[in-house]
């Protein structure tokens, strides 16, 4: 990519070439992964356990399932498109991606705890602050890596994303169906606590770019 080819790295090494070679790399940047893993699992459990839950729950039809799911993808569209600017310039960027995680996590309470399924749209603009975090942790961890690997940094947290597509699905239904008779509703604290485990990881991140990482050519 454009941004990996400095004037001091025009010749690309056939060292760079190695699949396990960039292994160490990654390992440099052990704190970045486990976030985005995180906000990537988390984010597969409205998907699979969403629609089995207001079913159990509120006895939800095939409407009302519908209905509360495009109702939290446009609180979740406004949210990203615009928040996260004025949100950052606020509150700085890792102080607007714990905001973003407090935001779901007080949402998720209350749905675990909810009665009555107006209490689901009521809690969606507060849901929606989660749609400022992700954008912020872009733009933080992105600071914390040499300017010559974005390319490669980009290519590692497509990978753990995808692997969060395999992981959070398979543990949130199992987790799901094993609490489906007693509590339905435990499904959402268990995010939270996933959420949790993000929190002291963010706080660790650096304000300002980190110092360059060795290359994977190097």
């Amino acid at each position: 990519m454009p941004e990996s080819r400095t004037p001091t790295r025009e010749k690309i090494e056939l060292s760079t070439l190695n699949p396990l070679r960039p292994l160490r790399w990654v390992l440099s940047v052990k704190s970045l992964l486990p976030i985005f893993f995180i906000f990537s699992a988390t984010g597969e459990a409205y998907g699979t356990c969403w629609a089995l839950w207001g079913s159990d729950t509120f006895q939800w039809n095939g409407l009302w399932i519908g209905l509360s799911l495009g109702t939290f993808g446009v609180c979740q569209t406004l949210a990203q498109a615009f928040l996260p600017g004025p949100a950052v310039k606020l509150l700085g960027e890792r102080a607007a991606v714990l905001t973003g995680v407090a935001g779901v996590s007080v949402a998720l309470v209350v749905m675990a705890f909810a009665t009555q399924s107006w209490m689901i749209f009521a809690i969606m603009p507060v849901f929606a602050l989660g749609g400022i975090g992700v954008p912020a942790l872009q733009s933080l961890a992105t600071r914390q890596v040499d300017e010559s690997q974005q390319g490669q940094f980009q290519g590692v947290l497509a990978s753990a994303v995808s692997l969060a597509s395999i992981v959070g699905p398979l543990a949130f239904s199992s987790f799901y169906f094993a609490v489906r008779e007693e509590w339905p509703g435990a499904i959402w604290l268990s995010v939270v606590v996933v959420y949790a485990l993000s929190v002291p990881l963010v706080l660790g991140l650096r304000r300002r770019t980190a110092p360059a990482v060795e290359s994977v050519g190097a």
